[in-house]
């Protein structure tokens, strides 16, 4: 039915406004989110700077993310609780974060450390 037919059937009241509403707009499909393949860490440590210039040249190239659930020891992986006190995401949780492009984590500890994580 096009759009005229459904406002020509409104206005002559053989249909409700509820009805013409469905037909003339499509319901909203929920997006699923992209699919991440690669990490990228940076570390700066302000202390050392060999050994942020030793992380930054190890960690110079994305990681895969196959390597890095690979890597999550099992007794983590298989724990049903939170992960700790301070982080309140169960294992499961954490790995469907981390399978999601574009999640950003900043962490800045008190000794000026700095830990930034990207999923791309």
């Amino acid at each position: 039915m096009t759009k005229y037919e459904v406002l020509n059937q409104l206005n002559t009241r053989k249909m409700n406004s509820r009805e013409a509403y469905k037909l003339l707009f499509k319901e909203e499909t929920e997006r699923k989110p992209r699919r991440a393949g690669f990490i990228i860490i940076r570390i700066k440590i302000p202390e050392s700077k060999g050994a942020t210039m030793l992380l930054s040249f190890l960690l110079f190239l994305p990681i895969p993310l196959f390597l890095v659930k690979m890597l999550i020891p099992r007794k983590i992986k298989n724990k049903k609780g939170a992960v700790s006190e301070q982080l309140s995401l169960t294992p499961k949780e954490m790995l469907e974060m981390i399978s999601i492009s574009g999640v950003k984590v900043d962490v800045k500890t008190h000794d000026k450390v700095r830990i930034f994580i990207k999923t791309i």
